[in-house]
């Protein structure tokens, strides 16, 4: 379990563009001598970089004639660049937060927090003390409780820009913060942070499909039901990753089936057991349909 890959550097806006761009023009180009002058950054925001785009799973990482390289990822992160390379579609920015929150390899504390995390209310010591448990149990050690610190300022910082902050490169908003899941809740001296849930009208139905269907097909391949409360509470599905309840699930699924009748997700309520049937579709043909639309 990795922690603070990020340098202390959350997503900046344009960081992602640039990456993407710079992966297509050479793929080497995160650990070539010359990435400062090219990149337009200094050495730890490189690296930063190079995290945040496999992390966001945008680049996948590759061995070529000795030399470690990066890539697009098959089909998203072709299909952003063609499609969405300023990342303007709130579509994309969940996309993206998605992969964070599936991404227990590398961005672990993204991954704990929305998946394992059961404080809506929350300031640093809680997070760190949380967080430092479920790792002891996972893995039979401690981590240094500073990169600890430092995971949950970045985290802080992916969803909420702390406009107080003195230096401007501080001041760059991460672009996820646009997705409306985190707000200050002070209480006194003690920074305080809420988790909010957000309108089901934000999410797109397409990408609510999407992620069931791509969980689906990590967890429960060869099959189209799936329980509601797995639905919701399984890590890194919709429930999980768009913080929404069973109320909120049930308006997109709703909204889903009124756009898009030929994907319908049926609701089955039965006694004790209510199920969800998916339609005969890949996650990855939703995926190229959400964003051919916009051609």
């Amino acid at each position: 379990m990795p922690f603070a890959k990020h340098e202390t550097f959350h997503i900046r806006e344009g960081w992602l563009f640039k990456g993407m761009n710079a992966v297509e023009e050479d793929p080497h180009v995160f650990l070539a001598d010359d990435a400062s002058e090219r990149l337009g950054l200094g050495k730890n925001m490189i690296r930063a970089l190079r995290f945040w785009m496999t992390a966001t799973g945008l680049t996948e990482e590759y061995q070529k004639d000795r030399y470690t390289n990066q890539r697009l990822t098959e089909p998203f992160g072709q299909l952003v660049w063609e499609s969405d390379p300023y990342l303007e579609e709130d579509g994309t920015l969940w996309l993206l937060h998605y992969h964070l929150v599936r991404d227990a390899d590398n961005a672990t504390a993204w991954h704990w927090f929305f998946n394992h995390f059961s404080q809506p209310v929350f300031d640093q010591s809680n997070f760190v003390d949380a967080l430092q448990s479920w790792v002891i149990s996972a893995e039979g050690r401690s981590i240094s409780e500073n990169s600890l610190k430092r995971d949950f300022d970045c985290l802080v910082h992916t969803y909420l820009p702390d406009r107080r902050s003195r230096t401007p490169e501080d001041l760059i908003e991460s672009p996820l913060a646009q997705l409306g899941l985190m707000t200050e809740a002070n209480n006194g001296q003690v920074r305080r942070y809420r988790l909010l849930r957000p309108s089901p009208a934000r999410i797109d139905p397409l990408i609510l499909l999407y992620i069931l269907l791509d969980r689906q097909e990590h967890h429960r391949e060869g099959t189209q039901q799936v329980g509601l409360g797995e639905v919701l509470r399984e890590p890194a599905n919709a429930g999980r990753v768009f913080n929404i309840g069973t109320a909120g699930l049930s308006e997109a699924i709703t909204r889903l089936n009124d756009e898009h009748p030929r994907h319908s997700v049926h609701l089955r309520r039965t006694a004790g057991l209510d199920q969800l049937t998916l339609p005969e579709i890949t996650a990855d043909e939703i995926l190229n349909r959400y964003y051919g639309r916009r051609h």
